[in-house]
């Protein structure tokens, strides 16, 4: 699975997608290996039991109507105002609870239905470290609650300090080596460390002495003391006890050798791909404080057909077409994107996600080879110029641009709302996530859903008069003073090169 093509999110100015825990990015991440994935459009529960985003959380759940979202939040205040929140949205397949991971699994026990089954379980303890016990609940929780085949995702902090997973894997192998094994763990170090030693020069200093004299035992007894932890070992141990098998990393590029390691490192990370302190190895080469594991509940669905893990993707690029150059290099690797055929999915990709029975029944991709079509859909996924989508939606068949509405109860908030400089975030059933657009380019939108793009210089001239001669005025037109042939202009550029964008991901619709 650690090998081209593999994923990672690089979206530029613009329409910015929040995927990160998202069902259809966790389930491409589970697909990598070779975990069948759930269709779009199933039903599906989904539960938070570290919400520390309401907002984010009601957009998610209004991007996937399908699901039924369960979010956790700190106290009874917390949930009141994320409810409010919700109904004002309109989003009415979310629920906010308070509770712990051991509060929840006590009410399971008392005979309550809420959480119930799940296909997705999320907790972010990265910021606010659970105790040993909450830990334990929460692995219980997952045992007892997730569907077969249901996705957790676990964020925490691996090590305890910055030196944490070097102190780890000295302690771990180091007394296990002879003399000569020890020497070669010296250069394995110096190897794997590259981007840990450029930011701990006397470290690198002490290694490189230590190599030089011969000297293991120099540089080892930097990590004599008290017994090094690895939150990323003890969470596989714990993870493995209770039925659930690795699907992943939730930072795509994570799961790719070729993306994500220095390329002098990567031939001896792949050597290590057996040993039980992967990972930990992996933390270390990358050089990371924090994880985001997903895991699987077994028993799963397998499958080795790549048009059954991956067919059911859509797949969509938001950058503009000229920023996508003819090669891409990551990590000492060049990847060619200089073919015909990318050339003719970069040129659809653009305006649209397609799949594969889109791209075949195109005129200038007939005869094309699925297989082949499918390998350039991944290969642009793994270099972070497109992303898995759910694909598009039909809304009706009004054609006239001039008098469009925004899609959704969620987003047609938008119209109560006074903008200010801030981005804004946007439901999308397109991409199964929240889409984040410029203040610039709400502005423009609001407009245009009160009163039509015909209509629109003088509803866009009523707000940027609301924000005249203030820090908001400058950020979205550059002077304090707006006037209708700013306004218009403002139209005109924004809606020449966004207006297909947000039709495409179903932020606005004919009406």
């Amino acid at each position: 699975m650690e090998s081209l093509p593999g994923y990672q999110c690089s979206w530029g100015s613009g329409m910015k997608p929040l995927s990160t825990f998202s069902p259809i990015s966790l389930r491409y991440i589970a697909a990598l290996r070779g975990n069948r994935p759930k269709k779009t459009g199933v039903e599906f529960a989904y539960a938070d039991v570290s919400c520390s985003s309401p907002e984010n959380f009601i957009c998610l759940a209004a991007s996937n109507p399908e699901g039924r979202f369960y979010g956790f939040v700190p106290d009874d205040t917390a949930r009141q105002t994320a409810e409010e929140a919700a109904a004002q949205r309109g989003t009415f397949n979310v629920i906010f609870l308070t509770g712990t991971p051991s509060e929840i699994l006590a009410r399971i026990a008392n005979g309550s239905s809420l959480p119930p089954m799940l296909d997705y379980l999320c907790c972010d303890e990265s910021v606010t470290p659970l105790i040993a016990s909450e830990r334990s609940a929460l692995f219980d929780l997952a045992q007892k609650r997730l569907n077969p085949g249901g996705l957790f995702v676990s964020s925490y902090r691996a090590y305890d300090r910055e030196d944490g997973a070097l102190r780890f894997l000295v302690q771990e192998l180091a007394p296990e080596m002879d003399s000569e094994q020890k020497q070669d763990f010296l250069t394995e170090i110096k190897t794997l460390g590259s981007t840990y030693f450029a930011r701990h020069s006397d470290t690198a200093k002490a290694l490189d002495q230590a190599i030089a004299k011969n000297a293991p035992r120099d540089f080892f007894s930097l990590y004599d003391g008290t017994a090094a932890t690895s939150k990323t070992f003890d969470t596989m141990v714990a993870a493995g006890s209770h039925g659930l098998l690795y699907a992943g990393d939730a930072i795509l590029a994570s799961n790719y050798v070729e993306l994500a390691i220095p390329h002098e490192a990567q031939d001896l990370v792949v050597s290590c791909r057996n040993s039980p302190l992967y990972e930990p190895i992996k933390d270390f080469t990358l050089d990371r404080a924090v994880r985001q594991d997903i895991w699987i509940k077994a028993p799963c669905e397998q499958s080795v057909s790549p048009a059954e893990l991956f067919g059911g993707f859509a797949y969509g690029i938001v950058l503009p077409r000229e920023q996508i150059p003819t090669a891409y290099t990551a990590k000492g690797k060049t990847i060619d994107l200089s073919s015909p055929l990318y050339d003719k999915l970069l040129n659809l990709m653009v305006l649209m996600p397609i799949g594969v029975g889109d791209v075949l029944v195109y005129p200038s991709c007939r005869g094309e080879e699925p297989e082949k079509i499918l390998e350039a859909f991944q290969l642009l996924v793994a270099c972070g110029f497109a992303s898995p989508m759910r694909g598009v939606m039909t809304s009706n068949n009004n054609s006239d641009v001039s008098q469009s509405r925004l899609v959704g109860n969620y987003n047609r908030f938008l119209d109560k709302t006074s903008l200010t400089d801030q981005d804004v975030l946007f439901a999308s059933q397109v991409t199964g996530c929240g889409v984040v657009l410029p203040a610039r380019e709400a502005f423009v939108m609001q407009a245009i859903n009160r009163v039509g793009l015909n209509d629109s210089v003088a509803a866009l001239m009523m707000e940027l008069q609301r924000i005249a001669h203030t820090p908001a005025a400058l950020s979205i037109i550059e002077t304090e003073e707006p006037t209708a042939e700013i306004a218009h202009a403002m139209i005109i550029d924004i809606v020449g090169k966004s207006l297909p964008q947000w039709y495409a991901y179903a932020l606005l619709e004919a009406a």
